[in-house]
């Protein structure tokens, strides 16, 4: 393969940076969660909100 071959085109360039940088942000916002006792206790209360909207959704 020739140089010119093996280099990634602009759109596949754009597609991992873009993933790339969401993977970032979805990791820094996780750490937030799991280090922040508030962050923690806001999240922890709209997980609860959630589960019990889908329990009333199944009759549980």
């Amino acid at each position: 393969m020739t140089d010119a071959a093996r280099r990634l085109s602009l759109r596949t360039s754009v597609v991992m940076f873009v993933a790339m940088s969401g993977v970032v942000v979805a990791a820094a916002m996780g750490l937030l969660i799991l280090i922040d006792p508030r962050t923690q206790s806001f999240w922890g209360g709209r997980l609860a909100e959630l589960t019990a909207g889908v329990r009333t959704l199944f009759g549980r």
